[in-house]
């Protein structure tokens, strides 16, 4: 599944700048999360949610187009985006940790 861009966002001309950029930025998360998951569902689960939080398809609508029950659609979504919170407080925090060293460091050197 192709990462989302500014040219590929279904709504991309009704998007400011900055949502284009965090809709790129969600879907690249979502294609890590379903590239590293270890579930075998994985890449359907990324599948399902690019259609549903990318497309802005109707959940049954893109389980549909996936074969997927509604449920099974369902769980499987809300999976991946409890992976995908998982992942975004992570990297916020990992980020936050080397902000405050970094902080450290000038204040060490001063």
């Amino acid at each position: 599944m192709p990462q989302v861009t500014a040219n590929s966002c279904q709504k991309a001309s009704d998007m400011s700048p900055r949502d284009v950029e965090f809709r790129a930025i969600i879907s690249g998360m979502t294609c890590a999360c379903a590239q590293t998951g270890t579930h075998a569902d994985a890449p359907l689960a990324q599948a399902l949610f690019h259609r549903v939080e990318v497309m802005d398809q109707a959940p049954a609508r893109a389980a549909r187009a996936l074969g997927l029950a509604p449920g099974d659609a369902d769980y499987l979504l809300a999976g991946l985006r409890e992976d995908l919170a998982k992942d975004f407080v992570r990297a916020m925090l990992a980020e936050n940790l080397t902000s405050e060293s970094t902080q450290q460091e000038d204040d060490d050197d001063e």
